[in-house]
């Protein structure tokens, strides 16, 4: 076979060894001059896009190191190698953090491994990171994810209604509110059935929600009935 017009033949191995060189001393941009070399011949060869990647990082070429991460995160997924796609996500996530798909996929994984601990710690990452208003529709996703495997997370209960109520959703805000109301009142939490009501009475205010949060403060938990529960509007 020949190469880039060459009367050499192509020899990989020979491409590898300098490359490894290359890299080995620090000399990124000439490393990754010989990786590309493999990937004229063979565009999808996936052992080069996993040693590229991280040299297209420190040499800043974000795009190449996205386009590199993806064939592999794609190829060891397909194979069940779980470990290896959560650390190249992980990479992937240095790469841009915005990208929901990687938040939520992370999880995912972690959860696969019955590492529930980790997969809520990644989703209050992702919390943070889209936290401003223009990132409403991401910030539900993440945590209606939480609330898909930890139903009892209170804090991303009182997050997705506040989420809801910003994005004009608050007829389902006020749904999810009652809910709470009852799910708290059953618990016998106390501490955070008040804060339903109190979120009831700022967000359905009626005479039977302020009422209902100022007994709050002095009887056990007992849920509102539900024939005077009002039905909201859209």
């Amino acid at each position: 076979m020949m190469l880039f017009g060459s009367e050499n033949s192509y020899d990989r191995s020979e491409v590898l060894r300098r490359a490894e060189t290359f890299r080995v001393r620090g000399s990124v941009r000439r490393a990754i001059r010989e990786y590309e070399k493999v990937l004229e011949v063979d565009p999808q060869d996936l052992e080069v896009h996993t040693k590229l990647a991280p040299l297209y990082i420190r040499a800043r070429r974000e795009d190449a190191a996205k386009s590199s991460l993806r064939r592999v995160i794609a190829s060891y997924e397909k194979q069940g190698f779980v470990d290896k796609t959560i650390a190249l996500l992980r990479l992937a996530l240095t790469l841009d953090r915005l990208d929901l798909g990687l938040h939520l996929r992370l999880s995912e994984l972690y959860l696969d491994k019955g590492l529930k601990g980790d997969a809520l710690r990644q989703l209050e990452g992702a919390r943070k990171t889209f936290r401003r208003k223009r990132f409403l529709k991401e910030a539900i996703s993440v945590e209606e994810k939480i609330l898909g495997f930890a139903p009892d997370n209170f804090r991303a209960q009182v997050s997705l209604v506040r989420h809801l109520w910003r994005a004009g959703r608050r007829r389902e805000a006020r749904e999810r509110l009652w809910q709470m109301e009852l799910q708290w009142a059953l618990r016998r939490n106390k501490k955070r059935w008040r804060k339903t009501r109190w979120l009831l009475c700022r967000r359905a205010p009626s005479l039977l929600t302020f009422w209902g949060f100022v007994t709050s403060r002095f009887v056990l938990p007992v849920a509102y009935r539900p024939e005077k529960r009002p039905r909201f509007a859209s």
